[in-house]
């Protein structure tokens, strides 16, 4: 009866449509039951969210702190190490202190992968 390639193709479309009447078929009982039973559907209610503020340490820490020479220096070594390049193609602007209770965890995670990104 279903013979060769026509054959199979036959009750691949057959096989399709008995798939789509039952899940219709599914999908008008469970429809019919719930206006029958009568379940209506929940309210949703606004929920109240509260948002937190990021607290910022109570250590205060000195915004114009001075930088000692040789902190930069080993500083400096160390981007030019890890950029891989001579000292003289970059230069080191500002050198300022990581204050990491004001910056939210998802940037800090943001920034690492950043940094360890393969060029």
């Amino acid at each position: 009866m279903f013979e060769g390639i026509n054959g199979a193709l036959q009750v691949a479309v057959i096989d399709m449509i008995l798939v789509f009447a039952v899940l219709g078929g599914l999908a008008l009982v469970m429809v019919f039951l719930k206006n029958s039973i009568g379940i209506k559907g929940t309210e949703k209610t606004a929920k109240e969210t509260m948002i937190a503020h990021p607290t910022i340490s109570t250590v205060k820490t000195k915004e114009k702190e001075e930088v000692d020479g040789r902190l930069i220096a080993v500083i400096t070594a160390a981007v030019a190490s890890s950029l891989e390049k001579q000292r003289s193609e970059f230069k080191v602007v500002s050198i300022r202190k990581y204050k990491s209770s004001v910056v939210a965890p998802w940037t800090v995670m943001g920034r690492q992968e950043l940094m360890l990104r393969e060029k």
